[in-house]
């Protein structure tokens, strides 16, 4: 194999998502195991334009918008083994709690399990979770989709948090 050729595309199973235990400004990041088909909506929402004397609809932009969903892969759980993660999720979405995400295109850790890896990158965002549906059908697996948005979150000094790139640029 040539050497100096590189991999183009990657496959959202190589992808990464992670909700912050710690606080925002010392965030201690822990994996989000059995999170599936990760949708990401990012960008103005489109505002419909109509008037008398016309035939057609258009669009403008509106507001910028950040949302979206996962499926979260139930873990078959007992009173003695509970699947932590979803109810950590789902309780946040009961409660209305922001929930700080982080989702990149590689692991967060060098193989070491406690050296950040340099080279991940994508989006770290204060949300909310939406209403959960849940799905067992047959032979497949349970599964809860899980809404998520952009929440009106301030950090200790009033400051508002708004989605970031990762890493963060100085």
């Amino acid at each position: 194999m040539p050497s100096d050729l590189q991999r183009g595309a990657y496959s959202g199973k190589e992808t990464f998502l992670y909700y912050n235990t710690g606080t925002y400004a010392t965030p201690v990041w822990a994996e989000v195991f059995r999170a599936r088909n990760i949708t990401v909506n990012d960008g103005p929402s489109l505002a419909d334009v109509e008037f008398h004397g016309s035939q057609n609809t258009s669009q403008i932009p509106g507001y910028q918008a950040f949302n979206g969903s996962m499926e979260y892969v139930r873990r078959r759980t007992t009173a003695a083994t509970p699947d932590e993660v979803y109810d950590f999720l789902k309780g946040a979405s009961e409660a209305g709690d922001i929930v700080d995400l982080l989702h990149i295109n590689q692991s967060l850790y060098e193989s070491d399990g406690t050296t950040v890896n340099p080279d991940a990158l994508g989006w770290r965002a204060p949300c909310i979770f939406g209403q959960f549906a849940e799905t067992a059908n047959g032979g497949d697996p349970v599964v809860a989709s899980v809404p998520f948005s952009l929440s009106d979150a301030y950090d200790a000094s009033g400051d508002q948090i708004a989605r970031t790139p990762y890493p963060p640029t100085p």
